[in-house]
């Protein structure tokens, strides 16, 4: 099978580049059909470029972010097209990181470049039931058609290594695009409330929409020397300073969408071996259980108290958590294989179908 991975897309970003893994790791010759998303012409060459692969190619897969490229997929080839609805772009721009208001213009094109796509779109793969439930509600959006991929790690760059926090008390990080969705200010306002605690110490890195407001509450609770702000790391030097830590923290956002996704980091500190705290939501408990990470309430309070209460273990109990962090490792990893093999099942079942009526 050839399969057209199109669009505008990262390779590089965690979601895409585990699919693209899955593609090949299953021997599909996959063409890629990219351009750069921050070139203007972007979609005046991406158009050029897809109708010189897609006529040798079995099926097309749009990449995330799809809904421009999905739209351009049906109406300049006759292949049947399987999207990535990662996300809606109108859902993260006006609910989550309230960039615009609801009846912007903006916000309005958005919503119905998500519509169109959603709607036009042979297959829909998303992250989470809870994501698919979302999707399915759209008008004219067949939820029959949506088909659930969850996100994994790509063990190649998220590992368990020998490296041990380099200090003897317990290491918390906080890494992230410091979007809304993340809750940078839940996570330093509990930060602040263990500020005493000089046997826990504190490091947050990436950079985003929500950083100067982080920073300014680090500055405002007199946190300068207590939290290790760090900004962008490369992609392959994370796994470094997630080894390097005891508790890795996911997300605590307000938002519906926080309450939707399972997000990398998750997936990661936990292939890492790592203790994974992050916000108790029907999309977590679709992969994990309460014995396999902490989770609690989006408040400073809960988050703080789930700290210290890891910290406060004896040693004795510590040595039953390395097991379970074991057990982290091999979901992840397992996690991994199956997401490749549960996306090659659902292109190969749907490819299958379709080429059986269009043979008939």
């Amino acid at each position: 099978m050839k399969v057209c991975f199109a669009g505008i897309y990262k390779p590089d970003y965690s979601r895409n580049d585990i699919l693209l893994q899955a593609f090949r790791s299953s021997g599909v010759e996959v063409i890629e059909c990219r351009e750069d998303y921050t070139d203007p012409n972007r979609y005046q060459k991406f158009i050029k470029k897809f109708k010189k692969i897609v006529p040798v190619c079995d099926i097309v897969f749009v990449a995330y972010p799809a809904p421009v490229p999905t739209i351009l997929a049906k109406l300049f080839s006759r292949k049947k097209v399987v999207s990535d609805a990662f996300f809606s772009m109108y859902d993260t721009v006006v609910n989550d990181r309230r960039l615009h208001k609801r009846f912007h213009p903006v916000s309005i094109k958005l919503l119905l470049l998500d519509w169109i796509s959603a709607m036009c779109a042979d297959v829909l793969i998303v992250d989470t039931e809870e994501h698919k439930k979302y999707w399915g509600s759209w008008p004219f959006v067949n939820s029959k058609k949506i088909y659930v991929v969850p996100v994994g790690i790509n063990t190649q760059y998220i590992h368990k290594t020998d490296k041990k926090s380099d200090i003897k008390h317990a290491f918390v990080t906080f890494y992230g695009s410091y979007i809304p969705l993340q809750g940078v200010d839940i996570i330093v306002k509990a930060f602040n409330l263990l500020k005493d605690n000089h046997d826990i110490s504190f490091r947050m890195i990436g950079d985003g929409q929500d950083f100067k407001m982080a920073a300014a509450l680090i500055k405002q609770y007199g946190l300068e020397n207590r939290i290790n702000v760090i900004g962008r790391v490369p992609y392959e030097e994370l796994n470094n300073y997630i080894n390097a830590s005891d508790i890795i923290l996911g997300i605590f956002g307000s938002s519906e969408k926080a309450r939707r996704v399972v997000p990398n980091k998750v997936y990661q500190g936990c292939g890492a071996g790592k203790l994974v705290i992050t916000m108790d939501t029907s999309a977590i408990r679709e992969m994990f259980t309460e014995d396999e990470i902490v989770l609690v309430c989006n408040t400073p309070e809960d988050l703080s108290k789930a700290i210290l209460k890891f910290h406060n273990v004896e040693m004795e109990n510590l040595k039953k958590m390395d097991v379970v962090f074991q057990m982290f490792r091999s979901i992840q990893i397992n996690l991994s294989h199956h997401v490749c093999s549960d996306f090659m099942n659902l292109i190969s079942t749907y490819f299958v179908i379709f080429l059986t009526i269009k043979l008939h």
